[in-house]
Parts: C-alpha cells; structure tokens; sequence
C-alpha cells in the first residue's frame, strides 16, 4: 500500500473509530461495533480501535472476544497501558484474578501517572484478599487524582479492614465531604464508626445514608446492629421490620428476628419466624440453637434435646451455648 493510501486508510479508520465511541456513548452499542468492525477492516493494525472495540465487548459481558481485542491491540502496541488494564479487568471477570492482576500490574508500570489503572488493580487486589497491596493502589490512584470520593470511599474501607478504625473514619470523612449525597460514602463511615465503636455518630452516619438510599439493605443491616449495641431493641425490632418490608424472604434478618423474640420470651412467635428461614435454620448454627431454645421453653423439650446434643458436640459460639443450656438445671433461656 502506497503512502498515500495508508494514510487515506487511516484517516477513514479513525472517522468510524470517532463515530462508533459517540455511538457508544449514547449506548447504541451495535451500531458502534458496526463502525469499529469498519474502522478495523480499512486498518486492522489500528490499537485503539481494538482496545476501543474490547472495551464495548467487555461492558457486553463478552469477555472472551474482548480479550481476543486487548491481545491484538498488545500485539501492535505492547506498553499500551489501557488495553493492559482493560485485559485485566476482562480476565479476572473470567475468573483468572492472578493474570488479570499480573495484567493491570504491567499497566502501571506502562503508564504510573494512570489512576484508573492504579485504581482497577486495587480493587483486583481487594477480590484476591491482599489489602496491604490494595491500600497502596488505592492511595497511588489518589495521589494522581485528590478529589475522588468514591476512591476515598475504597480506601477508608480496606484502611478499616487492616483494623486501623480511626484512620479509616478520617478518610470516609474526607469521602462525604467531597460528596455530601453518596450513600455509600455514608454508609462506610457508619460501618467504620460502629467498627471503632462509636455507636451514636455511627447510627447518624447510617441514617443519613438511608436518607438518600432507602432501600440499600446493608446500611440497614448495619444500623440494626448498632441499635443492638446500644440496647435499644425496640427499634432494632422496627428496623428489621423495615428491612423484610423491603426485602422480603431475608433469611438472616429472620433470623436475628427470632432472637430477639427469643430475648422477650415470645417463643411461638420466634419459631414462626425461624420456619419462614427453614432455608437456613436446619443448617446455620445460630439459627438451629434458638429453634431448639424455643422448642424447649414452649415445652417441646422432646424436639429440642436432640438438636442441643448434636449442636452441643460440635465447636464454636453456640456448641458452647448448647453445652451451657444442657447443664443448666433451672432450663433458663440464655440472653442474646
């Protein structure tokens, strides 16, 4: 091909490249595959075409032939950062977080100033379990870009996983500032306050969550079990109430139901509601002990005992609870 036709080549490849991104971005996405399979027949070799193209593929769900576009785009192009942070992100959707983490890795050391790379490989080090590395990818993403609440929401929360709860509190605090509106920003807070067990402002960092996401059932979980903290059952009866309202057949706020009742001596109301967690409560021990706690104390002792022995030769929290209530003579019912 003659120089001017390479370049008329490219040229042409570049018109349908810009035309299939707006059409992306306006999320007519198979007319853009159609102007990005134009753009790569006038120029195959075209790297941001292809990376481009894989991108679309990916945000499809398919990973597959989106892979197949970063390695093309690799191939022509080896230190294109974003088509190694877009091949990791693909791959570990795929399932192989080690090569997607290897991948995203590799992009940064291409491009070190790219936050979103920098950001992506925390959150894959974050799926993998290694916080330490994701802290640091975290605060590398925001060293580039300060102002980022969502960022920050991240590190205050892997910052509070590594137990570090007053550090974490600071940095979610910085987080609602920048975005006074973002539930979850609020919602961490709440988490980290509860965690370093300043039950009142977390209570209020949780509300107002709730404030702007009604219905986002781990906030309300969490303010549950703030309100529990605090002994202040009554509303934590209400708010689990709330939470089946939004969220009916939640096993786990059934179950934590059935203990308070447990806790106010209400037994028969207990089991109906341990019988709509059928799913669970012949499996998870904590339901399994408070349905043989309200058998017994509803003078079903027959259906209990066996459920207490069995749970009574295993291990852990409640095989002691068990064990406990087995030796008790008076048949007291134990506090949650």
């Amino acid at each position: 091909m003659s120089d001017n036709a390479s370049a008329t080549a490219a040229t042409l490849s570049r018109e349908y490249n810009n035309r299939a991104v707006l059409l992306q971005l306006e999320g007519d996405f198979d007319g853009a595959l159609a102007e990005y399979a134009k753009a790569l027949e006038v120029e195959p070799g075209a790297a941001v075409t292809l990376n481009n193209a894989g991108y679309l593929l990916a945000q499809q769900g398919r990973y597959e032939e989106a892979i197949q576009h970063y390695e093309r785009a690799l191939a022509i192009d080896p230190g294109r950062a974003s088509a190694l942070a877009n091949l990791g992100s693909a791959k570990a959707a795929m399932g192989d977080l080690a090569g997607g983490i290897e991948a995203v890795r590799q992009a940064v050391i291409a491009d070190p100033s790219n936050a979103v790379a920098w950001d992506n490989l925390g959150k894959l080090y974050l799926v993998a379990g290694a916080l330490e590395e994701a802290e640091n990818a975290f605060r590398a993403a925001i060293a580039i870009e300060p102002d980022t609440s969502e960022r920050l929401v991240r590190l205050g929360a892997v910052v509070a996983g590594r137990r570090r709860f007053a550090e974490a509190v600071e940095i979610l605090r910085q987080a609602v500032a920048l975005a006074p509106d973002s539930a979850k920003a609020w919602s961490q807070l709440g988490v980290a306050l509860f965690a370093r067990q300043d039950l009142g402002s977390a209570g209020d960092a949780l509300r107002r969550a709730l404030s702007i996401a009604p219905e986002d059932l781990d906030t309300r979980r969490h303010l549950y079990l703030t309100l529990i903290s605090r002994s202040r059952r009554d509303e934590a009866e209400k708010e689990l109430e709330r939470i089946l309202l939004l969220h009916p057949g939640h096993v786990e706020s059934m179950v934590d139901w059935a203990v308070l009742l447990c806790a106010k001596g209400a037994f028969e109301a207990a089991l109906a509601r341990l019988d709509e967690a059928r799913e669970i409560a012949d499996e998870e021990p904590r339901a399994r002990f408070y349905r043989a706690l309200a058998l017994d104390q509803s003078g079903r002792r027959g259906d209990a005992r066996p459920i207490l022995e069995e749970l009574a030769r295993g291990s852990g929290k409640h095989a002691r609870k068990a064990q406990q209530y087995l030796t008790n003579p008076a048949g007291d019912a134990p506090k949650q």
